[in-house]
């Protein structure tokens, strides 16, 4: 039977690494990436890349910014000015977004900036048709992975903090394709992350939404360097049961629960009985954010302050230029 988790499998050429004996037999797919692009597959990729960029000229979520694309030896930079019209009223519901300005151009970035690496045309191909979201093909359990979507940044470029929030942005929106936009999830359009199945939803900054899928014979955070974070977690059980290993308790899993895990929680998880276990995982912020000198309590605090000031109502001054909120 032919799924679109085998056909993604197939595309980038995804096989078992080797488990370490440290990490309890944790298994990381490796992704092949393509060498370079015959002249028909740069012009295929050319013009999924020219729909995706019509696509983003009317979509209600295009953020404005610059970023690159690169597949094998070709490239290509991606350029959005942001046009929001608010209304004579001045109400935020008769708003209009878009046309936005999105161009694309074919070679690298004139300036530098963050570029997605996609490991091959293959991987495009589902992407654009959409049997396997950007988010998902991107999603780590280690920065060293190599994966289907992979971000980097171009030599003299900082990828602080703001800017991940906006790499976040593009991956989300720019790759999905109509209004509303639509995610397939389950175990046909997801893939192996954490020893589980995943399946990006969506991905903004602090807020990661996926669904998860872990199998009978699967154990989600086997790996010891993957059972505590910097930030929360939520996890909702819809499907199946299993087991959670919780700080020092042990949890029985069922439909109908959501488990709340604090940082610095561990958490383990696995299947019971002959059905996976299935729900939503909301991510909340992100572990490069919160690695070093500043919490995630601390940080919340330091929202809710800002929050505080936060001029919410705009002036009704119409229209609105490119960029503005």
């Amino acid at each position: 039977m032919k799924t679109t988790w085998m056909l993604l499998a197939c595309a980038v050429l995804i096989s078992s690494a080797a488990a370490d004996e440290d990490t309890q037999a944790y298994q990381q797919p490796v992704v092949e990436v393509q060498k370079a692009l015959s002249e028909a597959e740069a012009g295929e990729a050319t013009a999924i890349l020219e729909r995706l960029v019509a696509d983003y000229r009317n979509d209600p979520m295009a953020i404005s910014g610059r970023f690159g694309i690169q597949i094998a030896d070709h490239h290509w930079e991606v350029a959005v000015e942001r046009t929001e019209k608010s209304s004579r009223r001045g109400r935020l519901t008769d708003h209009q977004f878009g046309p936005h300005e999105v161009t694309l151009k074919s070679g690298r970035p004139a300036e530098p900036t963050f570029v997605y690496v996609i490991a091959s045309i293959d991987v495009l191909r589902l992407i654009a048709e959409g049997k396997v979201n950007a988010g998902t093909a991107a999603m780590q359990s280690f920065g060293s992975d190599q994966v289907g979507v992979e971000l980097v940044s171009m030599d003299g470029f900082s990828m602080d903090s703001g800017a991940e929030a906006r790499s976040y942005h593009h991956l989300a929106h720019f790759f999905t394709a109509g209004v509303p936009e639509i995610t397939y999830f389950g175990i046909d359009n997801s893939l192996e992350t954490h020893g589980a199945q995943m399946t990006a939803l969506h991905f903004m900054k602090g807020f990661r939404v996926g669904y998860f899928s872990i199998q009978p014979e699967q154990v989600a955070n086997s790996d010891i360097r993957l059972q505590t974070g910097q930030m929360p977690n939520l996890f909702i059980i819809t499907k199946g049961r299993g087991i959670g290993y919780l700080g020092d308790r042990q949890i029985e899993l069922r439909p109908g629960m959501s488990v709340f895990v604090a940082p610095y929680v561990r958490h383990e998880f696995t299947a019971v009985g002959d059905e996976p276990m299935e729900g939503v995982l909301v991510l909340y912020g992100d572990n490069s954010d919160f690695a070093f000198g500043t919490s995630y309590p601390a940080y919340l605090e330091d929202l809710y302050d800002f929050h505080s000031d936060y001029p919410f109502r705009k002036s009704d001054q119409e229209p609105s230029s490119p960029g503005t909120q």
